[in-house]
C-alpha cells in the first residue's frame, strides 16, 4: 500500500520521531509511506526520513490555500497513495476536503487536545487570534465529521475531538504511539556524563525534554526545582529542546541565580539517551495528547513526575511507573521528585515498571501493528464502498 503523511514539517518532535521509527519498522513493501510537509520548510529531520526511503514533499499551506490545494491534488495524482494520514491539527480540515474531491480515502490524527496557543507571536494579535480559533473550529469539526477514520493518540484526545459530534464514535480509533527500549546505561556511564557537563559523579539529575512553549510549562519545571534544591542542593537540572520562550526562561533563570544549577542543551538528537541516564522525568505540562517524552521515560526506566492530565494518565500509570499531582500543585510535584531522589528503593520500583510497561503496550513493534491494522480496514473499508 502507498501512504501520504501529512505533517506541518520534519522538526524534532513527538509525532516527527514516531513516524521515523514507523518508516524504519515497516517495510516500504509492506507499506510504502511517504511526508508532505505544509509548513515553510521541510524541517531538519528530512533527510534521515529520505534516508529511510520516504519521498519527503513539500506543498507549503498559505493563507490563501490555493497553492496547497493544486500542489496537493498534484502530488495524489502523481503518485496514486492508496490513503492520506493527515496530522495537521488545526489545518486539517481543508486536506480532508481535497481528499474526498480526490476520492482518496483518509485517516485523521489529533495529537492533542488543546488548539488554542498558537506558536507564532503574530498569530496571538487579538483579531488575528479570534480568526484563528474560528478557522480552527470549522477545520476541525469538518475534518472529525468528514474523514474515514478519526483517531486519537490517546483516549483522552479522542474523547475531546468526538465530543458533542455524535455519530463518530463508530469510525474513532486510538493510535497509541510507540518508543524503542534504550540500553540501560552503568553507574560508571551516569557518573562520566555528569562530569562531562561540569557536575559531580554522583549529582542527582534532572531532565525535562519538549519545546518552549506554554503548553510545557517551564516556569512549572523552575519552580519545581527550585524547591527540590532547597532539600537536596546537589540536584541539577537539564532542559532539552527550543521554541519561541527559551529566551525568557533564560531570562528566569538568570533572574533566580539559578544558572550554576540548570543546563540548557537545546535540541538533540539523543534526547532519548540522555533521559537513560537521570534519575527523574519532570513533566508538568498544562495539557498533552499522549507525550512520548513519558513513554520514553518510562522505556528507559527512569522515575517521572508530572501533572495529572488526560494523556499524561494514559501514558504511565499512576504509583506504579510515575507520581502525578493536579497541575497547580506544585509542592506536591517537588515533594514526589525529593522521595524519588531520596529512596532508591522507591526510584526502582517505579523505573522497573516502567521499562516493563512499554516493553508490553508501547514498543515500536506494537505501534506499528496497530497502525498497518487500521491502514488495512480503512482500505478495505474503502473497497467496500467503491464496489
Amino acid at each position: 500500500m502507498r501512504v501520504l503523511h501529512l505533517v506541518y514539517a520534519l522538526y524534532r518532535g513527538g509525532l516527527e520521531s514516531w513516524l521515523l521509527r514507523m518508516l524504519r519498522e515497516i517495510p516500504r513493501d509492506v507499506a510504502a509511506m511517504d511526508v508532505c510537509c505544509m509548513g515553510v520548510d521541510t524541517g531538519p529531520w528530512a533527510e534521515q526520513a529520505s534516508d529511510l526511503g520516504a519521498r519527503v514533499l513539500h506543498c507549503p499551506l498559505r493563507p490563501d490555500h490555493i497553492g496547497f490545494y493544486l500542489g496537493l491534488r498534484r502530488i495524489l495524482n502523481r503518485y496514486n497513495y492508496d490513503l492520506i494520514h493527515n496530522h495537521l491539527g488545526v489545518y486539517s480540515g481543508f486536506p480532508v476536503w481535497i481528499a474526498k474531491r480526490e476520492r482518496v480515502p483518509v485517516i485523521t490524527t489529533f495529537h492533542n487536545t488543546d488548539f488554542s496557543m498558537a506558536s507564532l507571536r503574530w498569530l496571538r494579535l487579538p483579531l488575528i487570534s479570534d480568526l484563528r480559533r474560528l478557522y480552527a473550529r470549522l477545520s476541525i469539526d469538518y475534518a472529525a465529521r468528514n474523514t474515514n477514520i478519526l483517531s486519537g493518540v490517546s483516549k483522552g484526545v479522542l474523547n475531546d475531538i468526538i465530543a458533542g459530534r455524535n455519530g463518530l464514535q463508530v469510525k474513532s480509533r486510538v493510535l497509541y504511539l510507540g518508543v524503542p527500549l534504550p540500553e540501560i546505561p552503568t553507574q560508571d556511564e551516569k557518573a562520566v556524563f555528569r562530569k562531562s557537563l561540569g557536575f559531580e559523579a554522583l549529582s542527582p539529575l534532572i531532565i525535562h525534554v519538549g519545546r518552549f512553549i506554554e503548553q510545557k510549562n517551564h516556569y512549572g519545571v523552575i519552580e519545581i526545582f527550585k524547591r527540590v534544591l532547597r532539600v537536596c542542593p546537589d540536584a541539577r537540572l537539564l532542559l532539552i529542546g527550543e521554541g519561541p520562550l527559551r529566551s525568557r526562561v533564560e531570562d528566569a533563570v538568570e533572574r533566580d541565580n539559578l544558572s550554576e544549577y540548570i543546563m540548557f542543551l537545546g535540541f538533540r538528537d539523543d534526547a532519548s539517551t540522555l533521559i537513560a541516564k537521570c534519575d527523574l522525568f519532570l513533566l508538568p505540562s498544562l495539557h498533552e495528547g499522549l507525550p512520548v517524552v513519558a513513554l520514553e521515560a518510562q522505556a528507559a526506566a527512569v522515575p517521572l513526575v508530572g501533572s495529572m492530565i488526560p494523556g499524561l494518565t494514559e501514558a504511565v500509570e499512576q504509583g506504579r511507573t510515575a507520581v502525578l499531582h493536579p497541575v497547580e500543585d506544585l509542592q506536591g510535584m517537588a515533594d514526589s521528585a525529593l522521595k524519588i531522589l531520596t529512596d532508591c528503593e522507591f526510584a526502582t520500583q517505579l523505573g522497573t515498571a516502567g521499562r516493563g510497561r512499554i516493553q508490553k503496550a508501547f514498543s515500536v513493534k506494537a505501534a506499528a501493528g496497530r497502525l498497518l491494522e487500521i491502514y488495512e480496514e480503512l482500505i478495505n473499508r474503502s473497497e467496500r464502498t467503491t464496489a
